[in-house]
């Protein structure tokens, strides 16, 4: 059954305020001291949900905040330096300004936002998919099957930010079918069974004449969700501790980047107040460090046999401190102790399981991950490694979580099922998601039967299953599906499925996790906008990034913070972002640097 979540001005402010913790004069009242202004747009209206930023020339990190109901913002405490502070929103010309922060004193930095015609490039790549035509079932299939074959590796404003004519467009798709798909490849066979669909739709969308596309920006946020504050940190690559990507997202209007964004997969909190991440893409590290007060970015080699870097994907904390990760390069699984800086090895016996990328840890310490063969279990005490196999092999095996009983769950991406693997009995089961009906012909049914799927590519009816995240606290465990566009709850014990539209059908929602007040997290990789799931009011409230272009694959939560702090790793932008939620000590502790 599908639920559609309300929109985020069903939240009351007296819901807002409950949630924060703050009192009404709490909320409506700046400080006295700091950086704080107000944000108008031309005509002297207040604008509220406009992003504010601020950066200092010696930092590798920017803090940003948002416009409440007045227009107003203010900043949490800032090092005593000279900032470079810019106010953006869609569809608004950026404006700039620059000053020196006084520890005791208030600075006022008001801003006034003109509007800007042509904003398609500020564009968010869900706002880029909602603007594809869908007036006639036609266009409606098309505008799926961009979605489900052009953006699983780029977002969708960086493909259709580009205009070509037929044979341009025709280039484009046989350049992807030639060097990013193989031979018999389900993603091949999808690309070709579309190709001239996709040829002509495209040309006529995004070709030299006038654009078919309406650019409606998504309505800036509101109440509760302007109420955090937003901290991105530069991640330099493992061979090149000087590199800087540019364009960065920062500003809007250079559109969504692309290129050498990929320093980073995972990244987690751990017990000594550093952020640990996993490295799948560059030379010279196997997973880095952050330091969040500083900004300072440490880097971590574990050589393989010819003295190059392991490649790390999943990270998990556990219990003691340590940070666990999976060995791509072997097929093992890791440990880093962060008090002697060191890494212990657990060989794997040859055969049997070869580990993926992603990791949980259980409530007794194993350490479970997914697998070729479905999901690895490795008993950290004696070094033992348990293989599980699914039922139905292969199927793009992704993540994986535990639930309150231990028991582990595989995602299918590919094959739209979920694995259950019994940690008691060691008994394997599946969940089979039913496929999507609507809009969906027996000609492309039959296109799906033939390729069948990949994990960046699918057929019009895949939901796909891509991370997930067990309720330590209940009996549920929540399913980002990645083409659908939903949040997927499924009972733990009944395997009863409930389905949950997202804001955004085309946001991509990619990682899910449980906080400590069971509220469950979605980061969305192509929206730049954070979603909660609130699963008693069964409401969603989407929380927005200060990038554009993140492509976040991964989110984490900080439960030792009340409220929980989020990480997110920004894949397509070379950062890893930290949302904290404002209370009432927020305004002088929150953010300090």
């Amino acid at each position: 059954m599908s639920r559609f979540g309300g929109s985020l001005r069903r939240f009351g402010f007296s819901v807002a305020v409950l949630c924060l913790g703050l009192s009404a004069v709490e909320a409506a009242t700046l400080p006295s001291t700091g950086l704080m202004g107000v944000v108008k747009s031309a005509d002297g209206k207040a604008m509220e949900g406009v992003a504010v930023s601020a950066r200092a020339n010696s930092q590798t990190f920017s803090t940003s905040v948002f416009t409440d109901g007045d227009g107003q913002y203010y900043f949490p405490a800032l090092a005593e330096v000279r900032y470079k502070v810019w106010a953006q929103a869609v569809g608004f010309e950026m404006a700039r300004g620059e000053l020196a922060v006084a520890s005791g004193k208030k600075f006022q930095q008001n801003f006034t936002l003109r509007p800007m015609k042509d904003f398609q490039m500020q564009l968010s790549g869900a706002e880029w998919a909602e603007s594809l035509p869908g007036d006639t079932p036609e266009d409606r299939r098309m505008k799926e099957l961009v979605h489900s074959n052009c953006t699983g590796c780029h977002l969708t404003g960086f493909v259709l930010a580009k205009r070509f004519d037929a044979a341009g467009w025709g280039i484009i798709l046989n350049a992807m079918i030639e060097t990013q798909t193989q031979p018999e490849a389900p993603n091949r066979k999808l690309l070709e069974a579309y190709k001239e669909d996709l040829v002509a739709y495209l040309a006529r969308v995004r070709g030299p004449n006038p654009s078919a596309m309406k650019f409606k920006p998504f309505p800036r946020v509101t109440g509760e969700a302007t109420q955090i504050v937003v901290t991105e940190y530069d991640i330099p690559r493992g061979d090149n501790p000087n590199f800087v990507m540019l364009p960065n997202g920062s500003d809007w209007s250079e559109g969504i980047a692309s290129g050498d964004g990929g320093v980073l997969h995972d990244a987690v909190a751990g017990k000594d107040g550093n952020v640990y991440f996993s490295d799948n893409t560059y030379p010279e590290r196997t997973i880095g460090r952050l330091d969040p007060r500083t900004g300072r970015v440490t880097s971590f080699k574990l050589e393989d046999k010819t003295g190059l870097a392991s490649r790390t994907h999943g990270a998990i904390p556990d219990s003691k401190g340590n940070i666990w990760f999976n060995n791509g390069t072997d097929g093992t699984i890791i440990k880093f102790d962060p008090a002697t800086e060191k890494f212990q090895l657990f060989p794997k016996p040859q055969g049997g399981g070869w580990v993926g990328g992603h990791i949980e840890v259980d409530s007794k310490g194993n350490v479970w991950t997914s697998a070729n063969v479905g999901a690895v279990k490795l008993n950290p005490a004696t070094g033992e490694y348990t293989d599980y196999k699914s039922i139905t092999p292969g199927g793009g095996i992704y993540g994986i979580a535990v639930d309150a009983e231990d028991n582990a769950w595989i995602a299918q991406l590919g094959a739209d099922r979920l694995m259950v693997a019994n940690g008691r009995t060691g008994e394997v089961s599946e969940v089979v998601l039913s496929p999507l009906m609507e809009g969906v012909s027996e000609k492309d049914r039959e296109i799906g039967r033939r390729s069948g799927a990949a994990n960046n590519t699918a057929p019009l009816y895949f939901k796909g299953p891509r991370r997930l995240g067990g309720d330590p606290k209940g009996d549920s465990v929540w399913v980002a599906e990645f083409w659908a566009g939903r949040l997927a709850r499924i009972n733990s014990r009944t395997k009863k499925v409930t389905e949950y539209q997202l804001p955004s059908k085309y946001a991509h929602p990619y990682d899910v996790q449980v906080d400590k007040n069971q509220m469950v997290w979605i980061n969305q990789m192509n929206s730049d906008r954070v979603a909660k799931f609130n699963p008693f009011t069964e409401q969603f409230t989407e929380y927005p990034l200060a990038s554009l272009g993140t492509e976040t694959r991964h989110i984490s939560i900080d439960d030792s913070t009340t409220p929980p702090t989020i990480w997110l790793a920004y894949s397509g932008l070379a950062k890893i972002g930290r949302v904290q939620f404002r209370t009432d000590t927020a305004r002088s502790a929150a953010g300090r640097q």
